[in-house]
């Protein structure tokens, strides 16, 4: 929780806007996150198009980036609009609950954020267009919940699943970004990392919803409570490995080092390590410790393919 001591309903709208931002969208934490997720993705869509240029950056890599950006900053806007009742009940600290920021506030910005994904993705041309309005789509059935609320609302791990199709969706958006080819042309290869970023979301939602036994709250939903606490958390694993296999054959596929899978095996084992940590010593600690372990692996995994990619191709900034 961002601590708010000195804010107040009165205090500058900037300033709890700012602090909203640090609540619910912390702008370093997504930045990293964008340029790692963009990074890779770009660079992997480079090498599987073989078309003979160094792996590089562009202007369009930069208007890609920023078009992913809001795409996150209004999917943040639409969850708000979504659950705001549920979190006016039971998370009546948080700003958006107090209205210190109100729902209208953000559905400007998030007015502006989707604006901006337009023309970006329209200036660099139809293949990201239409990317970028098949994530848009989704983000709108995402809102709506595809019209389906009270069946997703009776099982949760659907629509968990259902809601984490959007990654897939902006992996294809930074592919039509950097090639300015249609999602439906990105080989197959490119086709399974996309889906990594489906698992490694799955896998982090889950364990952010894991919760010792006494920290469960009455009303909210949570793995642990559907899985029990162990078995939400053994659930976490199953899914680490499928992803971390994923992007071990990917990796395989376009000869990267021998020092891109052991750095894998560490994320994975941090994974584990959390687990462990959760079996062995439940509580509200080790349960966060597994959340945290799950974000650091989303960063992280892109980083490191990046990285290689770059190691092991010809590679320029521009």
């Amino acid at each position: 929780m961002t601590n708010n001591s000195q804010l107040t309903e009165k205090s500058p709208f900037p300033k709890r806007f700012y602090a909203y931002l640090k609540e619910r969208f912390p702008l370093l934490n997504h930045g990293i996150l964008i340029i790692s997720y963009y990074s890779s993705n770009q660079f992997l869509a480079q090498v599987l198009t073989k078309n003979g240029d160094a792996i590089h950056y562009s202007p369009y890599s930069i208007m890609g980036a920023i078009t992913l950006f809001c795409m996150f900053f209004h999917l943040r806007v639409f969850d708000e609009h979504k659950d705001y009742e549920d979190d006016c009940q039971y998370y009546p600290d948080r700003l958006l609950s107090k209205g210190w920021i109100t729902l209208t506030h953000l559905k400007c910005f998030g007015a502006a954020a989707i604006i901006i994904e337009l023309v970006l993705s329209f200036v660099r041309g139809a293949p990201a267009f239409i990317a970028s309005l098949l994530a848009i789509g989704f983000s709108i059935l995402m809102l709506k919940e595809f019209f389906i609320p009270k069946w997703l609302k009776d099982h949760f791990l659907f629509y968990a699943f259902s809601h984490m199709l959007i990654m897939p969706l902006f992996a294809l958006m930074v592919y039509s970004f950097t090639t300015n080819k249609y999602p439906w042309e990105a080989p197959g290869w490119f086709w399974v990392y996309a889906f990594v970023g489906f698992f490694v979301t799955t896998n982090w939602e889950i364990s952010r919803k894991i919760r010792a036994p006494e920290d469960e709250i009455d009303g909210v939903d949570s793995y642990s409570k559907i899985f029990g606490s162990y078995g939400a958390a053994y659930l976490v694993i199953l899914v680490r490995i499928i992803d971390t296999g994923m992007v071990f054959f990917v990796g395989y596929h376009i000869g990267l080092s021998v020092w891109f899978y052991i750095v894998l095996i560490l994320l994975f084992l941090m994974t584990l390590i959390g687990l462990l940590q959760f079996r062995f010593n439940t509580c509200a600690k080790t349960a966060k410790r597994m959340e945290t372990y799950a974000g650091l692996y989303i960063i992280a995994f892109d980083l490191i393919l990046a990285i290689e990619i770059i190691r092991e191709y010809p590679f320029s900034f521009f």
